[in-house]
C-alpha cells in the first residue's frame, strides 16, 4: 500500500525541533507501507513544492501529521487529490486539535478522513482504507461536469467537489457545429419507438438532437463521466430544451441532471457505478399521509413514453415515461448529508399542470420525510434503500433512513 506522508508545523516554530520525532515515525511507519512524502509544510509555498515532488493522485491514501496547531490552512489544500485520509493528532502542541479540525474540512468534501491518536490505529485505518480501495476510487475519482450555471433557484445547493465547467458560451459553439440533419438523424429511433408524440415538431426534435450530440462531443472532449445543465439559460437562447438529450443519455448509462444541480448528478453516479441503474431526478409536486408525487420532463428512455413539450416554457421535447412498478429507493444528497427511503411505484399520473413525467410513490409517514429531507430534488432508483444508504455511509455521507 503507498502512503503519501506529510507534516505539518506552524510558521512560529522551529521544524529542527521535531527532526528526530519526524525520522523515528517514518522508520517505524516505513516497515509496514511503501511510504512517500515525508515533506514539512510551514506555508502555501511548501504545498506547491510537494505536489512537485510526489503525485499525489497516483497514492492509496494520504498520512497528514499536524505536529503543531496553525497547520490547518496548509495541510487542508491536500483535500484537492480526493484520496482517503488518515490524519494523527498527538497530545501536544495543539497537534490533536489541528486534526479536528482538518478532519471537518475533509469530510465536508466527501473526502474520507480518520482521526487517530496512536500508531496502532494508524495502521489499523490506513489497512481499512486499503479494503475499500475499489468502492473508493470509483467515488472519488469520477469526473463530472457542470455546462453552464447552477439554477439560482436551488438555494440550498452544496457542493464541495471538484467538476469541470462549461460555459454555455463554449456549449453554443459545439451546437453551432451540429447541423440539422445530423440532429434529425441521432433522434430518429427515438421518435420511432415513442408511443405518441403529443406537441413537438421536426424541427424541435432536430433542436432536441443537435443538444444531444453537442453535449456527447463536449463529455469526450473534456473526459466527463456524467454532467449537468443549466437548461433554463439554454432554452431562453435556442427556444430549446435539453430534456430529451437527458433522457437519452441516462438510458445509455451516463448520469445526466436538470438545472445545473450537481448534487442530483453525484447521485446519479453513484446508482450508475455501484448499482448499473440509471436514476429519475424531479421534484416534489404533492404529497399525502402514505405518498409523494414525482414529477419532471425528463425520464431515461427505458420504459414506455410519449415526446411532449416543456412544461414551464411549452418549448422543446419534454419527456412523458411510464415508469413501471416496484420497489426503490427515494433520496436526496446535500453536502456531506444524506437520507433515503423506502418507496414504491405505484403508478403514474397525466395532470396538465405538472411536469411531464409523473409517478405516484408509496412511502410511510410522507409528511415526516417531507419534514426531515434536504431540499426540493429527489432522485428515485429501483435498488434496496437499506443496500444503498449502507453505501452511502461507506462513502463518507451522514444517512437518514426513513
Amino acid at each position: 500500500m503507498k502512503v503519501g506522508v506529510v507534516f505539518g508545523v506552524s510558521e512560529l516554530a522551529d521544524e529542527r525541533a521535531f527532526a528526530g520525532k519526524i525520522s523515528e515515525f517514518m522508520k517505524s511507519l516505513s516497515k509496514e507501507f511503501d511510504t512517500v512524502g515525508g515533506f514539512i509544510l510551514k506555508k502555501r509555498e511548501d504545498f506547491k513544492r510537494a505536489k512537485d515532488g510526489v503525485n499525489f493522485n497516483e497514492v492509496d491514501a494520504i498520512l497528514l501529521y499536524p505536529l503543531t496547531g496553525g497547520t490547518e490552512g496548509v495541510l487542508k489544500e491536500f483535500a484537492v487529490f480526493r484520496r482517503p485520509t488518515v490524519i494523527l493528532g498527538d497530545p501536544y502542541n495543539n497537534s490533536l486539535a489541528a486534526g479536528i479540525e482538518i478532519r471537518e474540512y475533509l469530510r465536508n468534501r466527501l473526502v474520507p478522513s480518520t482521526l487517530v491518536k496512536e500508531l496502532s490505529e494508524l495502521k489499523a485505518s490506513l489497512l481499512a482504507y486499503e479494503d475499500m480501495k475499489g468502492a473508493l476510487d470509483k467515488f472519488l475519482k469520477v469526473r463530472i461536469g457542470l455546462i453552464g450555471r447552477i439554477s439560482p433557484w436551488l438555494v440550498n445547493e452544496r457542493f464541495e467537489i471538484p467538476y469541470t465547467h462549461i460555459s454555455l458560451k463554449k456549449f453554443y459553439e459545439y451546437y453551432d457545429g451540429v447541423g440539422d440533419e445530423d440532429g434529425w438523424e441521432v433522434v430518429k429511433e427515438v421518435v420511432e419507438n415513442a408511443e405518441e408524440i403529443v406537441e413537438p415538431r421536426r424541427e424541435a426534435l432536430i433542436r432536441a438532437g443537435r443538444i444531444y450530440l453537442a453535449i456527447k462531443k463536449i463529455l469526450g472532449d473534456y473526459r466527463l463521466e456524467g454532467f449537468t445543465i443549466g437548461c433554463f439559460d439554454l432554452i431562453r437562447k435556442l427556444k430549446a430544451t435539453p430534456c430529451l438529450a437527458l433522457a437519452m443519455f441516462n438510458a445509455e448509462g451516463t448520469p445526466a441532471a436538470c438545472e445545473g444541480e450537481l448534487s442530483s448528478l453525484l447521485g446519479m453516479v453513484v446508482i450508475r457505478k455501484f448499482f448499473e441503474k440509471s436514476a429519475f431526478m424531479g421534484n416534489i409536486a404533492d404529497f399525502g399521509r402514505n405518498h409523494v408525487i414525482l414529477a419532471h420532463c425528463t425520464a431515461p428512455l427505458l420504459w414506455r413514453y410519449r415526446l411532449r413539450n416543456h412544461f414551464e416554457s411549452g418549448l422543446g421535447v419534454g419527456v412523458e415515461a411510464e415508469l413501471p412498478s416496484g420497489k426503490g429507493a427515494l433520496f436526496k444528497f446535500r453536502g456531506r448529508k444524506a437520507v433515503v427511503a423506502g418507496v414504491e411505484v405505484r403508478g403514474n399520473e397525466r395532470s396538465e399542470n405538472r411536469c411531464r413525467t409523473q409517478m405516484v410513490l408509496k412511502i410511510e409517514d410522507a409528511p415526516d420525510f417531507l419534514d426531515g429531507t434536504l431540499g426540493n430534488h429527489h432522485l428515485l432508483a429501483y435498488v434496496d434503500p437499506e443496500e444503498l444508504a449502507d453505501l452511502l455511509s461507506e462513502l463518507g455521507f451522514e444517512v437518514m433512513l426513513y
